[in-house]
């Protein structure tokens, strides 16, 4: 019986997260709250240098203004963040991470990486580029639709 693409999707999200989740704890790599809050660590890391705000994530991340603030409370209250205020407008607070997410994060990105190539591994580069293409088309689908 064919199983419906939504289903495969699960089954490869499920899959992943057990061994990111197994990875870490076999070298004892304290991992975010939340996938969303590694993302959330993991976009301010590679966009260091430029001012992040909570609109910035809310766009990036297609998630409603309640589910970030959400997360950035509790990843404040884990002192993996810290909001301080803008030097430009006082309505808003710039995010910044802490020593230790930067310590977490780095420890994680390295088994990150290395599951990302035991995923992909024997699968053509071709085949891989049309997956993420296919991927997009998927996620503008639900978005314009």
């Amino acid at each position: 019986m064919k199983q419906s693409l939504l289903f495969q999707i699960k089954l490869l999200q499920n899959a992943i997260v057990r061994n990111i989740c197994t990875d870490m704890r076999k070298h004892n790599i304290s991992a975010p709250p939340s996938q969303i809050g590694s993302s959330i660590i993991g976009y301010i890391i590679r966009n260091e240098g430029k001012d992040v705000y909570q609109k910035d994530l809310e766009i990036v991340f297609k998630l409603r203004r309640s589910t970030i603030s959400g997360v950035l409370q509790t990843l404040e209250k884990k002192n993996l963040i810290k909001r301080i205020d803008s030097s430009s407008d006082a309505r808003v607070k710039k995010i910044i991470l802490t020593e230790e997410a930067v310590k977490m994060y780095k420890g994680a990105d390295f088994h990150l990486k290395r599951l990302e190539e035991k995923i992909t591994s024997n699968i053509k580069e071709e085949d891989l580029r049309i997956f993420c293409k296919v991927m997009e088309q998927m996620q503008q689908n639900i978005e314009t639709k």
